[in-house]
């Protein structure tokens, strides 16, 4: 059994604002600081105000997919385009759901969506950030060499094809289902 969840490609309507503001309020400022690469504490209000725009960026400059576990905003992975068949990951999973797979899912959604086979993406984690750097070593992400002091630079050329993994994981409060799994639609 695995957590039921819901992926939607976001599309910046009043309804997605909200549901991204969701994901943002219910993430500490520790999440907030390490995907976002801040010091201090960060203000969740702040950082949706300063990053709203690039989180909820679509076609053609991009991607944005949130994850509902049991109908509740869990995670944001987003793609943003940087170069022609070049993108950069950014992925912030809420605290109470981290650790279910759910950054896990929501990247391989990106995969299996179909969109983006044959493009180079790049990701950056801090140094320290163990959890991001396992997820994306378990995905086929290559450390690049030359990282500047406290980050470090991944890469992945998207594969054809990938497969699913996810963690069994406690679904809503006190209960397990059988999960389910949609790839964003494109």
């Amino acid at each position: 059994m695995t957590l039921v969840m819901e992926f939607r490609e976001l599309t910046g309507s009043t309804a997605d604002r909200a549901l991204l503001g969701r994901v943002v309020l219910a993430s500490s400022p520790a999440s907030l600081s390490r995907r976002f690469f801040l010091g201090g504490k960060p203000d969740p209000a702040d950082i949706l105000v300063r990053y709203q725009r690039y989180l909820l960026a679509g076609p053609p400059a991009g991607t944005a997919v949130l994850a509902l576990a049991c109908g509740v905003p869990a995670g944001l992975a987003n793609l943003a385009v940087s170069a022609p068949g070049e993108a950069d990951l950014g992925l912030l999973v809420a605290d109470p759901w981290q650790r279910r797979g759910i950054g896990t899912a929501l990247t391989q959604g990106l995969w299996r969506s179909g969109r983006w086979p044959g493009w180079t993406v790049h990701a950056s984690v801090l140094s320290d950030n163990l959890a991001a750097k396992a997820l994306l070593r378990a995905q086929g992400f290559r450390l690049l060499p030359g990282a500047e002091r406290g980050q470090d630079d991944y890469e992945l050329r998207v594969p054809t094809t990938m497969t699913l993994v996810m963690k069994e994981a406690e679904s809503c409060p006190s209960r397990r289902v059988s999960g389910s799994f949609s790839a964003p639609r494109s």
